[in-house]
């Protein structure tokens, strides 16, 4: 019997998560179904989407990324953190140039079609995604799982993926059965726990007059932030964030109309998204345009039995931080792996698969996902609450005092945090794409966190101004008998000229280490800078 016999992956649902899912499933030549709601592939959502390299590998891994470079692209070069007055905070040059030389690939931003469409494209089998077919119904059976859909078809798999959004059937289907056979193993109603902090105006617009081609414009703002993308073909994706009055939670989450839409353009039509230009003038070249609330979660349990969710199924993240389509292609990676790991501990592969079997595959998929889905989602969200001045007295200081100082080379690493940690399709070769810094999964061992190295250093950065103001002078502070290692073996200097000579040419080394290393642009506005705070009485 062949290895992959009988194993079969039904996919609810064909966005980013689901199309990528096929792909990846179709290089381990496994077999698949994806039942879309939709009537289209790559409907006309009026969304822009954000690649960035964790995301983009895994695509060049399964041979989608050379097709998304042949897209319309382009380059963002520059960047402009605002003030609500326009007025500037800091500028980046060429961040897309950037992310490339120090990950491998650039970040892109194009409409989300265009992406659906590239990875439809590349799929091998095309007749495996079925249109018009609405997840209504699931039963779990002796070999497998059954799905219903609302035409009334049916279709047999051992496995059954939810990538089908916020609103996942999915995963109602999911918690009725996990109730039904082991009562209390879901919340009753699990969606009460997906808050909603923030509502937001997102579009596409063309041709804006006096819109800078090539910009990228984040305004800071009391209660609100808004971003604006220079896109490809003229075109311009916009962002309007605004909090709302108390968070939100389940169903009190509201669903907009188009009159509650133009009621918000109406009342925010003002403000400024540039120096000069208002967000009316953005609205007013639209091509389409959304109004929706932000649902921010990262649900508990993601699978049971023979369901498993990924992507906004399972974890939704605010979208300033740009990460939502990377890490649905990593989950849809992440399973994969499961797949191919339990494939090769089975010696008949994956013909005759157990439920205890494919949960466990699940679980696995989880336990691996479930810190980084946290903190991507809680990330974003603390990078919207600092531009909306959720904490004024943080956001002040940080906008005003701690950014401007900072320097390009660290606001490029907070940047890059959040890809580093991707992962990749373990078994698939990976192409040579040039880079400065290594992803997570390239080094020789687990990489200490930021957090840990920051305490670390400022540790002793404040043990060494201590120390340094010890004695009566500057100098005397850091001699031997401050640090107190040496007392016993220094007895009675005997030639005092002789020895202070000696410590005098051993002190240009730090010295001039210091001078080097504080102009160094990655240790703009860090305590290196500062070094005369070693002087300090």
């Amino acid at each position: 019997m062949a290895p992959n016999a009988n194993f079969k992956v039904i996919i609810a649902g064909a966005g980013v998560a689901g199309l990528a899912l096929a792909k990846m499933l179709e290089k381990f030549n496994i077999d698949y179904l994806i039942l879309e709601a939709h009537k289209d592939v790559a409907p006309a959502v009026g969304a822009g989407i954000g690649m960035l390299p964790n995301g983009l590998r895994i695509l060049d891994q399964i041979g989608c990324y050379e097709p998304i470079l042949k897209l319309p692209q382009q380059m963002l070069h520059r960047t402009y953190l605002r003030h609500p007055s326009g007025k500037p905070i800091l500028l980046l040059d060429d961040m897309s140039r950037h992310y490339e030389k120090r990950h491998g690939y650039p970040a892109l931003f194009f409409d989300r079609q265009w992406l659906l469409q590239v990875l439809y494209d590349q799929l091998q089998n095309k007749d495996r995604v079925l249109l018009n077919r609405r997840v209504a119904h699931v039963d779990l059976t002796e070999e497998g799982v059954r799905v219903m859909t609302t035409n009334g078809e049916s279709f047999d798999g051992s496995l059954l993926v939810g990538a089908d959004g916020v609103h996942s059937a999915v995963r109602a289907e999911m918690a009725r059965i996990a109730n039904q056979l082991q009562p209390g193993h879901f919340p009753l109603d699990s969606s009460q726990s997906i808050a909603c902090h923030y509502k937001c105006s997102f579009g596409i617009a063309k041709d804006v007059p006096g819109f800078v081609v090539g910009d990228q414009n984040i305004v800071k703002g009391r209660g609100m932030s808004t971003l604006l993308i220079s896109g490809p073909e003229n075109r311009v994706y916009w962002f309007i964030f605004v909090r709302l009055p108390e968070p939100l939670h389940g169903a009190q989450i509201p669903r907009y109309t188009e009159k509650d839409e133009a009621e918000f353009v109406k009342k925010f039509s003002h403000i400024l998204v540039t120096d000069k230009m208002t967000f009316g003038e953005v609205y007013a070249a639209r091509i389409t345009s959304t109004f929706t609330p932000l649902h921010e979660y990262v649900y508990s349990k993601w699978f049971f039995r023979r369901f498993i969710l990924i992507g906004d199924s399972a974890h939704k993240a605010n979208p300033i931080g740009g990460q939502g389509g990377n890490v649905a292609i990593e989950a849809a990676a992440e399973l994969v792996n499961a797949i191919s790991l339990l494939k090769d501990e089975r010696p008949e592969g994956l013909s005759r698969l157990t439920e205890s079997d494919v949960e466990r595959l699940c679980e696995q998929v989880q336990s691996r996902r479930q810190t980084r889905a946290e903190e991507i989602v809680n990330g974003a969200h603390r990078q919207q609450a600092l531009s909306a001045y959720h904490k004024p007295l943080v956001s002040a200081l940080v906008w005003n005092v701690v950014a401007p100082r900072a320097g390009e080379e660290s606001i490029l690493q907070l940047l890059g945090r959040p890809v580093y940690g991707g992962t990749i399709l373990k078994k698939l070769y990976m192409p040579n794409r040039p880079r400065a810094i290594p992803f997570d999964d390239e080094l020789p061992a687990k990489a200490i966190g930021p957090r840990i190295a920051s305490v670390v250093f400022f540790v002793l950065f404040g043990w060494m101004v201590f120390l340094s103001r010890r004695g009566s002078n500057p100098g005397v502070g850091l001699e031997i008998e401050a640090v107190g290692t040496a007392e016993p073996l220094a007895g009675q200097y005997t030639d005092a000229n002789k020895l202070l000579t000696y410590f005098a040419t051993q002190a240009l080394a730090p010295i001039l280490l210091y001078t080097v290393e504080s102009y160094r642009v990655g240790n703009q506005g860090g305590p290196r800078r500062y070094t005369h705070c070693y002087r300090l009485k």
